[in-house]
């Protein structure tokens, strides 16, 4: 990011607002900061969820759980909790209960 917002920005103030924002982004300094990071997690298991739909027949062995473990448990907000649960309800109805 820095090599983005100096070199390619130039240091301008748009890009030491950017910088600005992406720091709070990551440190998780503020709720909206907090937000976006669970709209992060959330995006990467619906990604999973469409690769096992698109792929589960044609790949071999396909085990994208790794991508679920590592972003449902660690949503936060409250709505974009419900909605991984609906997205792991439905996974689980589809393909077994025995998946978490």
């Amino acid at each position: 990011m820095r090599n983005f917002t100096t070199e390619m920005l130039h240091d301008s103030p748009a890009a030491k607002r950017i910088l600005s924002l992406w720091r709070e982004y990551e440190d998780q300094s503020t709720p909206e900061a907090r937000f976006v990071k669970d709209l992060d997690r959330i995006e990467m298991a619906l990604q999973a969820r469409e690769y096992e739909k698109r792929y589960s027949t044609s790949v071999p062995n396909l085990d994208l759980q790794p991508f679920f473990n590592s972003s449902i448990p660690k949503i936060q907000n409250e709505e974009v909790k419900s909605w991984g649960q609906a997205l792991m309800k439905d996974r689980n109805s589809s393909l077994g209960p025995t998946l978490s």
